[in-house]
């Protein structure tokens, strides 16, 4: 019985696994430092989950880490809105428009698309799994897709150990419990832009209204 319930103990882990393998790519930015676009149009979340507060969640916290970066971005709601009066209204119907068109309607130098693969929280015995997975591509107005990347993420809470297996058992179930009753996608999904932006070898370069855009481009025309 002792030897069960510290197996069971033992499939609580505290984790938040990025699961996204980046190729290093010395080149992988020409074209995004040759069109080094101001302003960025983010469009409708394509979702394949079966969660359909996904995309809301999304495109909440999209425009903060992207103005973070230095670059204007449209209003997610006017932009919602404007596409609806255009006649389109589902988000896979506007990523199957051409990008040059889209562009077009709103004056932007770039598109951003993003599509969410997995939005789950998983319940096996005593754990709970929460997992996002999103797909972005930055597009230029001219149809040339600029940056892309993607990005997994799970998260899995487990209390601290008190040394009694059998009350920390309990509690993993409590915390799973509750994980699964209120899923964290909300810091996962912060997370995941937050990796894709800035991180090494996928992130994107600082926009106009940045204080390291002149530097970073100064660097990058001049280097040492």
């Amino acid at each position: 019985m002792n030897k069960w319930i510290q197996a069971m103990a033992a499939l609580m882990l505290l984790s938040v696994v990025g699961c996204a393998t980046v190729e290093r790519d010395e080149n992988r930015l020409d074209d995004f430092h040759a069109a080094q676009p101001k302003s960025l149009l983010v469009v409708p979340v394509v979702n394949n989950s079966t969660d359909v507060q996904a995309p809301t969640s999304v495109l909440a916290t999209l425009p903060f880490r992207l103005g973070e970066k230095g670059y204007y971005v449209y209003p997610v709601n006017t932009v919602k809105t404007l596409l609806e009066f255009e006649g389109y209204y589902e988000p896979a119907e506007v990523h199957a428009q051409p990008p040059e068109q889209l562009a077009e309607l709103f004056k932007a130098d770039a598109i951003l698309y993003v599509t969410v693969h997995e939005w789950t929280s998983r319940y096996v015995l005593v754990s709970t799994t929460t997992e996002v997975d999103f797909e972005y591509r930055i597009v230029n107005a001219d149809g040339a897709e600029l940056w892309s990347a993607r990005k997994v993420l799970q998260y899995s809470p487990q209390g601290n150990s008190s040394g009694n297996p059998l009350a920390d058992l309990i509690a993993s179930a409590v915390t799973a419990a509750i994980e699964r009753a209120a899923p964290n996608y909300l810091p996962l999904t912060r997370q995941a832009h937050n990796e894709v932006f800035n991180g090494h070898y996928v992130g994107l370069p600082p926009g106009p209204y940045s204080p390291a855009y002149e530097e970073y481009y100064q660097q990058l025309n001049n280097p040492e």
